[in-house]
């Protein structure tokens, strides 16, 4: 096929295009001539920067704020990094650590006090329960002491009195009934067994007191109870 008929049909449809086009820009370029001929101003081009100028207040103030707030942590993250921080922190540590050792030696000083109290607190309870324990020991051998001292006496008066009763049959033998008589010889003789007859249940009841007086002693833990 002859492909030179397409093409010639296609131009000849385009020439009228063409030729309008190259009209319109005849035209507009003779314009432009004579509005530089006539003198009239240029229209002016407005750029990023006039309509950065021309934004209202609040625009720029909040751009302002926006600029600060990003430069902010900076200066913190600065401040934070300068030697008068480091000094600072430096500072509250160690007075953080000089508070912690006053509180550490503050309560050691309070658990030495509640020691030394407590052990005083022991030893005088320690002290009052032997004082108790003493009294009561030397209760009972109070006790145990004056009973002894009571079958003593008692086994001395019952030796008197037997002694008496003896003295009393030889004076009777030796005067033949005379002095005494007959009749006061019985008299004394009765009484004479009557005492000496008392003074043995006597020392035999404070003797039994005496026995019950050691086992009590020794229950109750008395030192050398039985010795007395």
């Amino acid at each position: 096929m002859n492909l030179r008929l397409p093409i010639l049909a296609i131009l000849l449809l385009l020439a009228p295009v063409i030729c309008h086009a190259q009209s319109l820009a005849d035209v507009a370029r003779e314009t432009r001539a004579e509005k530089q001929k006539s003198g009239a101003p240029h229209a002016k081009v407005i750029t990023n920067e006039d309509i950065d100028s021309a934004a209202p207040p609040l625009a720029r103030d909040t751009a302002n704020d926006s600029a600060a707030k990003e430069s902010t942590p900076k200066e913190g993250a600065e401040a934070a990094n300068s030697p008068a921080s480091d000094k600072t922190a430096a500072s509250t540590d160690a007075d953080a650590n000089a508070g912690a050792d006053d509180a550490e030696r503050t309560t050691s000083k309070s658990k030495e006090r509640a020691k030394a109290d407590a052990a005083k607190e022991r030893e005088k309870q320690e002290l009052e329960t032997q004082k108790r324990t003493a009294e009561i020991n030397k209760r009972y051998l109070d006790r145990i002491a004056t009973l002894r001292d009571q079958i003593n006496t008692a086994q001395l008066l019952l030796t008197k009195l037997q002694s008496q009763q003896i003295d009393n049959t030889n004076e009777f033998k030796r005067t033949v009934a005379m002095s005494p008589t007959l009749g006061e010889y019985e008299a004394q003789q009765r009484s004479f067994i009557e005492q000496i007859e008392a003074q043995r249940s006597l020392i035999a009841s404070l003797n039994t007191q005496l026995e019950d007086a050691r086992e009590a002693a020794r229950h109750a833990g008395v030192p050398h109870a039985l010795d007395y």
